[in-house]
Protein backbone atom coordinates (compact mmCIF):
# COMPACT_ATOMS: atom_id res chain seq x y z
CA UNK A 1 0.00 0.00 0.00
CA UNK A 2 2.54 2.68 0.79
CA UNK A 3 4.36 2.04 -2.59
CA UNK A 4 1.31 2.49 -4.57
CA UNK A 5 0.80 6.08 -2.12
CA UNK A 6 4.57 7.39 -3.25
CA UNK A 7 3.75 6.35 -7.03
CA UNK A 8 0.97 8.26 -7.03
CA UNK A 9 2.64 11.23 -5.24
CA UNK A 10 4.00 11.85 -8.05
CA UNK A 11 1.48 13.95 -9.29
CA UNK A 12 2.99 17.13 -7.01
CA UNK A 13 5.30 17.67 -9.92
CA UNK A 14 4.79 19.86 -12.50
CA UNK A 15 2.93 18.04 -15.54
CA UNK A 16 1.59 18.53 -18.73
CA UNK A 17 -2.22 18.42 -19.29
CA UNK A 18 -1.68 15.20 -21.32
CA UNK A 19 0.74 13.56 -18.25
CA UNK A 20 -2.21 14.32 -15.78
CA UNK A 21 -4.57 12.54 -18.36
CA UNK A 22 -2.72 9.80 -18.76
CA UNK A 23 -1.86 9.57 -14.78
CA UNK A 24 -5.94 9.88 -14.28
CA UNK A 25 -6.80 7.13 -16.39
CA UNK A 26 -3.68 5.06 -15.23
CA UNK A 27 -5.13 5.36 -11.80
CA UNK A 28 -8.95 4.66 -12.62
CA UNK A 29 -8.13 2.04 -14.00
CA UNK A 30 -6.25 -0.13 -11.46
CA UNK A 31 -9.13 0.88 -8.66
CA UNK A 32 -11.43 -0.55 -11.73
CA UNK A 33 -9.16 -3.89 -11.22
CA UNK A 34 -9.46 -3.96 -7.62
CA UNK A 35 -12.79 -3.88 -7.34
CA UNK A 36 -13.23 -6.69 -10.41
CA UNK A 37 -10.84 -8.72 -7.85
CA UNK A 38 -13.67 -8.47 -4.71
CA UNK A 39 -11.30 -6.50 -2.87
CA UNK A 40 -12.91 -4.83 0.18
CA UNK A 41 -14.38 -1.62 -1.27
CA UNK A 42 -13.29 0.66 1.77
CA UNK A 43 -9.52 -0.43 1.68
CA UNK A 44 -6.73 2.19 2.68
CA UNK A 45 -5.72 1.46 -0.82
CA UNK A 46 -8.88 2.41 -2.98
CA UNK A 47 -9.50 5.12 -0.51
CA UNK A 48 -5.88 6.39 -0.93
CA UNK A 49 -6.24 6.19 -4.86
CA UNK A 50 -9.92 7.66 -5.06
CA UNK A 51 -8.08 10.55 -3.41
CA UNK A 52 -5.39 10.59 -6.07
CA UNK A 53 -7.64 10.78 -8.90
CA UNK A 54 -9.11 13.57 -6.89
CA UNK A 55 -6.04 15.51 -6.75
CA UNK A 56 -5.28 14.86 -10.38
CA UNK A 57 -8.31 15.97 -11.60
CA UNK A 58 -8.42 19.20 -9.70
CA UNK A 59 -4.39 19.18 -11.07
CA UNK A 60 -6.19 18.40 -14.99
CA UNK A 61 -9.17 21.08 -14.34
CA UNK A 62 -6.51 24.18 -13.59
CA UNK A 63 -4.50 23.51 -17.32
CA UNK A 64 -8.11 23.12 -18.90
CA UNK A 65 -8.93 26.57 -16.69
CA UNK A 66 -5.86 28.02 -18.41
CA UNK A 67 -6.69 27.19 -21.86
CA UNK A 68 -10.03 28.31 -21.46
CA UNK A 69 -9.57 31.48 -19.79
CA UNK A 70 -6.27 32.31 -21.02
CA UNK A 71 -6.78 35.94 -21.69
CA UNK A 72 -9.22 36.24 -18.26
CA UNK A 73 -7.44 36.41 -15.08
CA UNK A 74 -10.54 37.16 -13.15
CA UNK A 75 -12.94 33.94 -14.58
CA UNK A 76 -9.48 31.63 -14.31
CA UNK A 77 -9.06 32.72 -10.50
CA UNK A 78 -12.73 32.05 -9.52
CA UNK A 79 -13.15 28.50 -11.79
CA UNK A 80 -9.38 27.32 -9.94
CA UNK A 81 -11.13 28.24 -6.10
CA UNK A 82 -14.36 26.32 -7.23
CA UNK A 83 -12.67 22.87 -8.18
CA UNK A 84 -10.42 23.13 -4.90
CA UNK A 85 -13.05 21.99 -1.98
CA UNK A 86 -13.96 18.66 -4.10
CA UNK A 87 -10.23 17.71 -4.44
CA UNK A 88 -10.34 17.30 -0.69
CA UNK A 89 -10.84 14.76 1.76
CA UNK A 90 -14.17 16.21 3.27
CA UNK A 91 -15.71 18.00 0.11
CA UNK A 92 -18.83 18.66 1.71
CA UNK A 93 -17.29 20.29 3.91
CA UNK A 94 -14.60 22.09 2.51
CA UNK A 95 -13.85 25.78 1.19
CA UNK A 96 -11.48 27.62 -0.71
CA UNK A 97 -10.01 30.99 -0.97
CA UNK A 98 -7.61 32.61 -3.24
CA UNK A 99 -5.93 35.92 -2.62
CA UNK A 100 -4.06 37.63 -5.20
CA UNK A 101 -3.02 41.31 -5.45
CA UNK A 102 -6.23 43.65 -3.94
CA UNK A 103 -8.59 40.56 -4.99
CA UNK A 104 -9.83 37.92 -3.46
CA UNK A 105 -12.06 34.74 -5.10
CA UNK A 106 -14.38 32.27 -2.75
CA UNK A 107 -16.24 29.80 -3.17
CA UNK A 108 -19.97 29.91 -2.08
CA UNK A 109 -20.94 29.79 1.51
CA UNK A 110 -17.71 30.28 1.49
CA UNK A 111 -16.91 30.61 5.96
CA UNK A 112 -13.37 30.48 7.71
CA UNK A 113 -13.70 27.35 9.99
CA UNK A 114 -11.02 26.14 12.83
CA UNK A 115 -9.21 24.35 10.20
CA UNK A 116 -6.97 25.72 7.44
CA UNK A 117 -4.37 25.15 5.21
CA UNK A 118 -2.49 27.54 2.63
CA UNK A 119 0.31 27.74 0.34
CA UNK A 120 1.57 31.45 -1.01
CA UNK A 121 1.79 32.36 -4.71
CA UNK A 122 4.91 33.69 -5.75
CA UNK A 123 5.27 36.23 -8.86
CA UNK A 124 8.85 37.98 -9.95
CA UNK A 125 10.03 35.81 -7.20
CA UNK A 126 7.52 37.40 -4.16
CA UNK A 127 4.79 36.72 -2.48
CA UNK A 128 1.70 37.96 -4.68
CA UNK A 129 -1.00 36.58 -3.36
CA UNK A 130 -1.86 32.81 -1.70
CA UNK A 131 -4.43 29.91 -1.75
CA UNK A 132 -6.44 28.76 1.16
CA UNK A 133 -8.54 25.68 1.99
CA UNK A 134 -10.79 25.70 5.13
CA UNK A 135 -13.41 22.62 6.68
CA UNK A 136 -15.84 24.58 8.23
CA UNK A 137 -17.20 21.82 10.57
CA UNK A 138 -15.45 19.51 13.06
CA UNK A 139 -14.33 16.86 10.53
CA UNK A 140 -12.63 13.27 11.46
CA UNK A 141 -8.95 14.20 12.75
CA UNK A 142 -6.02 11.95 12.59
CA UNK A 143 -3.04 12.87 15.24
CA UNK A 144 -1.47 15.31 12.45
CA UNK A 145 -5.32 16.99 12.05
CA UNK A 146 -7.56 16.96 9.52
CA UNK A 147 -5.67 16.85 6.45
CA UNK A 148 -3.46 14.62 4.17
CA UNK A 149 0.08 15.21 3.57
CA UNK A 150 -0.95 14.59 -0.04
CA UNK A 151 -3.40 17.53 0.24
CA UNK A 152 -0.59 19.66 1.36
CA UNK A 153 1.47 18.94 -1.60
CA UNK A 154 -1.70 19.44 -3.54
CA UNK A 155 -2.21 22.82 -2.48
CA UNK A 156 1.84 23.90 -2.77
CA UNK A 157 1.25 22.36 -7.01
CA UNK A 158 -1.78 24.38 -7.03
CA UNK A 159 -0.16 27.51 -5.91
CA UNK A 160 2.70 27.13 -8.12
CA UNK A 161 0.58 26.84 -11.41
CA UNK A 162 -1.51 29.41 -10.64
CA UNK A 163 1.31 32.17 -10.40
CA UNK A 164 2.83 30.19 -13.38
CA UNK A 165 -0.08 30.76 -15.41
CA UNK A 166 -0.80 34.66 -13.91
CA UNK A 167 2.91 35.32 -14.78
CA UNK A 168 2.34 34.03 -18.12
CA UNK A 169 -0.74 36.18 -18.80
CA UNK A 170 0.75 39.16 -17.84
CA UNK A 171 3.39 38.74 -19.82
CA UNK A 172 1.42 38.36 -22.96
CA UNK A 173 -0.82 41.65 -21.60
CA UNK A 174 2.63 43.34 -21.50
CA UNK A 175 3.76 42.21 -25.46
CA UNK A 176 0.17 43.14 -26.50
CA UNK A 177 0.38 46.48 -24.78
CA UNK A 178 3.86 47.24 -26.17
CA UNK A 179 2.37 45.72 -29.96
CA UNK A 180 0.00 48.26 -29.67
CA UNK A 181 1.98 50.71 -28.93
CA UNK A 182 4.11 49.87 -31.41
CA UNK A 183 1.41 49.98 -34.04
CA UNK A 184 0.45 53.34 -33.07
CA UNK A 185 4.03 55.14 -33.30
CA UNK A 186 4.22 53.16 -36.70
CA UNK A 187 0.96 54.92 -38.02
CA UNK A 188 1.82 58.11 -36.43
CA UNK A 189 5.21 57.83 -38.80
CA UNK A 190 3.48 56.86 -41.79
CA UNK A 191 1.55 60.29 -41.03
CA UNK A 192 4.54 62.06 -40.70
CA UNK A 193 6.35 60.80 -43.82
CA UNK A 194 3.05 61.33 -45.94
CA UNK A 195 2.85 64.77 -44.51
CA UNK A 196 6.91 65.13 -44.97
CA UNK A 197 6.55 63.96 -48.51
CA UNK A 198 3.29 66.58 -49.24
CA UNK A 199 5.76 69.19 -47.83
CA UNK A 200 8.72 68.09 -49.96
CA UNK A 201 6.62 67.63 -53.02
CA UNK A 202 5.46 71.62 -52.31
CA UNK A 203 8.84 73.27 -51.67
CA UNK A 204 10.20 71.08 -54.91
CA UNK A 205 6.98 73.03 -56.89
CA UNK A 206 8.17 76.30 -55.45
CA UNK A 207 11.62 75.62 -56.61
CA UNK A 208 10.61 74.73 -60.32
CA UNK A 209 7.98 78.17 -60.11
CA UNK A 210 11.05 79.73 -59.04
CA UNK A 211 13.24 78.72 -62.03
CA UNK A 212 10.51 79.53 -64.70
CA UNK A 213 9.63 82.79 -63.14
CA UNK A 214 13.38 83.62 -63.49
CA UNK A 215 13.24 82.25 -67.29
CA UNK A 216 10.42 83.90 -67.64
CA UNK A 217 11.21 87.59 -66.43
CA UNK A 218 14.93 87.06 -68.19
CA UNK A 219 12.91 86.00 -71.71
CA UNK A 220 10.17 88.61 -71.60
CA UNK A 221 11.81 91.79 -69.85
CA UNK A 222 15.79 90.86 -70.17
CA UNK A 223 16.67 89.70 -73.87
CA UNK A 224 13.99 92.40 -75.73
CA UNK A 225 16.27 94.87 -74.64
CA UNK A 226 19.23 92.95 -75.44
CA UNK A 227 18.33 92.55 -78.69
CA UNK A 228 17.39 96.04 -79.31
CA UNK A 229 21.02 96.83 -78.72
CA UNK A 230 22.41 94.22 -80.64
CA UNK A 231 20.77 95.84 -83.76
CA UNK A 232 22.02 99.08 -82.60
CA UNK A 233 25.59 98.31 -82.65
CA UNK A 234 28.02 97.13 -84.78
CA UNK A 235 31.58 95.65 -85.15
CA UNK A 236 33.38 94.67 -82.07
CA UNK A 237 30.90 96.64 -79.89
CA UNK A 238 27.83 93.98 -81.39
CA UNK A 239 29.85 90.66 -80.99
CA UNK A 240 29.82 91.98 -76.95
CA UNK A 241 26.44 92.34 -76.94
CA UNK A 242 25.75 88.73 -78.82
CA UNK A 243 27.93 87.50 -76.14
CA UNK A 244 25.92 88.96 -73.60
CA UNK A 245 22.74 87.58 -75.02
CA UNK A 246 23.86 83.96 -75.57
CA UNK A 247 25.19 84.02 -71.63
CA UNK A 248 21.78 85.68 -70.66
CA UNK A 249 20.29 82.33 -72.45
CA UNK A 250 22.57 80.34 -70.85
CA UNK A 251 20.69 81.61 -67.34
CA UNK A 252 17.45 79.16 -68.82
CA UNK A 253 19.55 76.54 -70.00
CA UNK A 254 20.74 72.97 -67.89
CA UNK A 255 24.04 73.39 -70.16
CA UNK A 256 26.01 75.01 -67.34
CA UNK A 257 24.63 72.25 -64.48
CA UNK A 258 24.51 69.60 -66.69
CA UNK A 259 28.24 69.68 -67.76
CA UNK A 260 29.36 70.65 -64.15
CA UNK A 261 27.16 67.32 -63.07
CA UNK A 262 28.38 65.17 -65.53
CA UNK A 263 31.87 66.26 -65.52
CA UNK A 264 32.74 67.53 -62.03
CA UNK A 265 36.28 67.32 -62.70
CA UNK A 266 35.89 70.23 -64.68
CA UNK A 267 37.51 73.63 -63.55
CA UNK A 268 35.63 76.93 -63.41
CA UNK A 269 37.75 78.04 -65.46
CA UNK A 270 37.31 75.22 -67.47
CA UNK A 271 34.06 75.47 -67.56
CA UNK A 272 34.08 79.14 -68.26
CA UNK A 273 35.88 78.36 -71.82
CA UNK A 274 33.88 75.76 -72.59
CA UNK A 275 30.81 78.04 -72.66
CA UNK A 276 32.51 80.08 -74.93
CA UNK A 277 33.03 77.41 -77.15
CA UNK A 278 30.06 76.39 -77.14
CA UNK A 279 28.46 79.63 -78.07
CA UNK A 280 31.25 79.56 -81.20
CA UNK A 281 33.81 81.95 -79.86
CA UNK A 282 37.39 81.29 -81.23
CA UNK A 283 40.64 80.78 -79.26
CA UNK A 284 41.71 83.80 -80.43
CA UNK A 285 38.47 85.37 -79.48
CA UNK A 286 39.04 83.54 -76.12
CA UNK A 287 42.15 84.26 -75.41
CA UNK A 288 41.15 88.22 -76.15
CA UNK A 289 38.74 88.31 -73.69
CA UNK A 290 40.04 86.56 -71.06
CA UNK A 291 43.67 88.61 -71.48
CA UNK A 292 45.46 85.10 -71.71
CA UNK A 293 47.79 83.98 -74.79
CA UNK A 294 46.19 81.58 -77.25
CA UNK A 295 48.17 78.59 -76.25
CA UNK A 296 46.98 78.72 -73.08
CA UNK A 297 43.60 78.38 -74.23
CA UNK A 298 44.58 75.74 -76.45
CA UNK A 299 45.93 74.32 -73.53
CA UNK A 300 42.41 74.16 -72.36
CA UNK A 301 40.78 72.92 -74.69
CA UNK A 302 43.08 70.09 -74.65
CA UNK A 303 42.10 69.32 -70.93
CA UNK A 304 38.94 69.98 -71.34
CA UNK A 305 38.86 67.06 -74.48
CA UNK A 306 40.29 64.68 -71.81
CA UNK A 307 38.08 64.89 -69.10
CA UNK A 308 35.29 64.85 -71.60
CA UNK A 309 36.68 61.35 -73.44
CA UNK A 310 37.17 63.39 -76.33
CA UNK A 311 41.05 62.69 -76.59
CA UNK A 312 42.12 61.04 -79.81
CA UNK A 313 38.34 61.63 -81.32
CA UNK A 314 37.69 63.39 -84.66
CA UNK A 315 34.40 65.03 -82.53
CA UNK A 316 34.37 68.69 -82.36
CA UNK A 317 34.37 69.69 -79.04
CA UNK A 318 31.91 72.76 -79.68
CA UNK A 319 29.29 70.43 -81.67
CA UNK A 320 30.08 67.93 -77.96
CA UNK A 321 29.43 70.97 -75.87
CA UNK A 322 26.24 72.37 -78.05
CA UNK A 323 24.58 68.97 -77.91
CA UNK A 324 25.10 68.70 -74.27
CA UNK A 325 22.78 71.41 -74.03
CA UNK A 326 20.65 70.55 -76.40
CA UNK A 327 19.88 66.93 -75.35
CA UNK A 328 18.87 68.12 -71.20
CA UNK A 329 16.29 70.68 -73.08
CA UNK A 330 16.25 72.94 -75.89
CA UNK A 331 16.08 75.77 -73.53
CA UNK A 332 14.80 79.40 -75.40
CA UNK A 333 14.42 79.72 -78.96
CA UNK A 334 16.68 82.83 -79.89
CA UNK A 335 13.41 84.08 -82.63
CA UNK A 336 16.16 87.70 -83.14
CA UNK A 337 18.39 87.30 -86.24
CA UNK A 338 22.52 86.83 -85.15
CA UNK A 339 25.35 88.67 -86.47
CA UNK A 340 28.57 86.06 -86.47
CA UNK A 341 30.97 87.32 -83.75
CA UNK A 342 33.61 89.66 -84.85
CA UNK A 343 37.03 89.50 -83.81
CA UNK A 344 37.89 91.09 -80.40
CA UNK A 345 41.00 92.95 -80.42
CA UNK A 346 40.74 94.88 -76.84
CA UNK A 347 38.76 93.25 -73.91
CA UNK A 348 39.23 96.11 -71.85
CA UNK A 349 36.52 97.53 -74.32
CA UNK A 350 34.01 95.19 -71.79
CA UNK A 351 35.45 97.24 -68.91
CA UNK A 352 37.14 94.02 -67.67
CA UNK A 353 34.23 91.13 -68.15
CA UNK A 354 35.14 87.80 -69.63
CA UNK A 355 32.71 85.17 -70.70
CA UNK A 356 32.57 83.58 -67.16
CA UNK A 357 31.19 87.04 -65.69
CA UNK A 358 28.26 86.82 -68.40
CA UNK A 359 27.65 83.29 -66.80
CA UNK A 360 27.21 84.45 -63.28
CA UNK A 361 24.27 86.86 -62.94
CA UNK A 362 25.25 86.91 -59.00
CA UNK A 363 28.85 88.84 -59.63
CA UNK A 364 29.25 92.76 -59.53
CA UNK A 365 30.60 94.12 -62.33
CA UNK A 366 33.89 95.25 -61.31
CA UNK A 367 35.14 98.73 -60.63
Amino acid sequence: MSMGIRWVIAMAKTATREELLKQVEAMRKRLATMEAAGKPPQSELEIALRERIKELDCLYTISTFREMYFHNPDRFLQGVVDCLPKSWQFPEQACARITFGEKVYVTERFSEGKWRMAADITADGRVAGAVEVFYRKVVPTSSSGPFLKEEHALIRAVAERIGSVLMHMKTLSDLRDAHRAIQREHQALQEANIALRAVLSRLEEEKRGIKASVAANIQKVIMPIVFELELEVAGRQRSYVTLLRRSLQELTSPFLTQIARDHVQLTPVEIAISTMIRNGLSTKEIAQLRCISPATVRRHRENVRRKLGLRNRKANLATYLQASGTNESAGPVDTMPQAPPEPLSDPSLLGGWTASDFANPLREPPR
